[in-house]
């Protein structure tokens, strides 16, 4: 069997080689892949990469610690994917993860409350544990009844909690790791509001955010403020789309590297025929704005249908159709909507300007029928739709300047993508003047390259070798791929393997962890 398992990637440019190091049994290999044995995928396991370090895998067990606490189980992998280190560690049995951050050679966990009882104070646990020794440092705080912690930071000895509640004030919780000391405020406590994007500022020791405000029932504004760390609002600044035919339905911010911040986010149209049936996170397009000297400057909106590469996600023939309504309405296509359900990456800063990838879904149903009796005893059908997941169909990647005016834009054919959850599923890797862009589903890797506009290689599939020659995969849930460090990715997910050339075990359910590697 082999150690190191290559896919070529054909590219005009240059070859991209992607590298899959396994376990072969009965002597160790120089990377691994490791198999934990499951029953099903909804149990609790974790892939977290901490960079050179290595890498984390917990869950949590059916062990009772006490009467009020539950056994997680962490182990600790270096490079390699060999196990350095397991350790167990008590949480309260309602308490489950939510957050991870790195911060030089500890790896932050924060798990919050998901019991039923909703009327009192929740507890929340933050876990630093040191990677080198596997020490571990826990950190008991309460939030507020009907709270969710939506974003996480830690700069210093504070870890900063962004919390919306379900009704009510959006609130920051500061929790000081070393004295255990919690003070906190909230964001306005005249309307309703909640958070929809947070960070911490380690220079000025700011709190950056943009903040919804429930001004009525049917009236919302959109905030960036800048707050110190006793809840004093040193900069507000309302995130406007002057006209009324439009509305704001997410965002992100990034500093253009000029003291300024870039608001970058999508938004859709409003009211209209286009509008009836829409799934509530659906959007036009993307739009940006630059936050400078206190205002809002430099609005812009980019439909989807002006894009270059729409055609990746419509079919010719609709495209034609909208075409040909505009130019026989002597409108310009910006004015017509086919709205997506997305999520937003992160931007990336590539020499001074900022990449978006932003990552196109739909909420995929099944069907169940069941046989039941009318009062006289006739059988009738009754059916009902099951939520399968997000189905993930493509991404389209957008370039813009440090004021905020798109460059280029460019598209990722996504398949056989279906997830439970919207974190972000396509990765990326720069390869010189050109990125790589990349996914994990069914067992293999999608991948593409470009340079801005250009597509300098097809997208490819290369398939991920499981453990033994002859394993077939059945099913995979809950895959995906991150970042590790360098050019290195790990790959996870849950995955029913048949291999009828097994004496025994010959079928298993399994949560792996894969490296691989992405060389230009």
């Amino acid at each position: 069997m082999r150690n190191l398992i290559l896919f070529a990637l054909s590219l005009i440019f240059s070859p991209v080689v992607l590298e899959a190091q396994q376990i072969n049994e009965g002597k160790e290999t120089e990377a691994a892949r490791i198999e934990i044995a499951a029953k099903t995928d909804q149990e609790s396991y974790r892939a977290i990469a901490c960079g050179t370090a290595g890498a984390m895998i917990f869950f949590k067990s059916v062990e009772n610690a006490d009467a009020l606490h539950v056994k997680w189980y962490f182990s600790w992998y270096n490079k390699d994917l060999r196990q350095v280190w397991v350790k167990s560690f008590p949480l309260l049995t309602d308490l489950d993860y939510r957050f991870s951050l790195i911060t030089r050679d500890t790896l932050c966990l924060v798990f919050v409350y998901k019991g039923k009882q909703k009327s009192e104070d929740q507890p929340l646990e933050i876990i630093r544990i040191a990677l080198s020794h596997g020490s571990f440092i826990p950190n008991l705080s309460r939030v507020p009844a009907n709270t969710e912690p939506v974003f996480f930071q830690v700069v210093g000895r504070n870890a900063f909690l962004a919390l919306n509640q379900k009704s009510g004030q959006a609130a920051v919780e500061i929790l000081d790791l070393k004295s255990n000391h919690t003070k906190g405020f909230l964001v306005d406590q005249q309307v309703p509001s909640l958070f929809q994007w947070f960070k911490t500022d380690s220079v000025t020791s700011c709190l950056k955010a943009i903040v919804t405000k429930m001004i009525s029932k049917k009236e919302a504004e959109h905030w960036y403020e800048v707050f110190d760390t006793t809840g004093k609002v040193r900069l507000a600044v309302k995130i406007s789309t002057i006209n009324d035919d439009r509305e704001f339905t997410g965002f992100r911010a990034v500093p253009n590297g000029k003291g300024d911040d870039l608001v970058i986010g999508t938004y859709r149209l409003k009211g209209g025929s286009s509008q009836k049936n829409k799934e509530q996170d659906e959007s036009t397009g993307i739009f940006t704005s630059l936050i400078t000297s206190g205002v809002q400057k430099n609005l812009n909106f980019y439909n989807f249908l002006e894009l270059k590469n729409i055609n990746a996600f419509l079919s010719t023939k609709d495209l034609m159709d909208l075409k040909k309504k505009a130019l026989k309405k002597n409108k310009n296509i910006g004015e017509y909507s086919v709205d997506f359900s997305v999520s937003n990456d992160e931007p990336i800063e590539k020499d001074g300007n900022f990449m978006l990838v932003t990552e196109v879904f739909y909420h995929q149903y099944h069907v169940e029928n069941f046989t039941d009796f009318d009062f006289y005893g006739r059988p009738f059908t009754n059916s009902y739709s099951v939520f399968d997941g997000y189905r993930f169909t493509g991404a389209m990647v957008t370039s813009y300047n440090q004021e905020g005016q798109m460059l280029w834009d460019n598209a990722l054919e996504i398949r056989d993508l279906v997830a439970a959850d919207l974190s972000p599923k396509v990765v990326t890797h720069r390869l010189g003047d050109k990125f790589l862009l990349a996914y994990s589903a069914a067992g293999k890797i999608g991948s593409k390259i470009i340079r801005n506009e250009e597509v300098t290689g097809n997208l490819e599939f290369s398939k991920m070798e499981s453990r033994y020659p002859d394993d077939k995969l059945v099913a995979e849930t809950r895959s995906g791929i991150t970042p590790w460090y360098d050019q290195y990715f790990l790959c996870y997910g849950f995955q029913e393997i048949k291999n009828v050339a097994l004496e025994s075990n010959n079928k298993r359910f399994i949560f792996y962890l894969t490296k691989v590697k992405f060389d230009e």
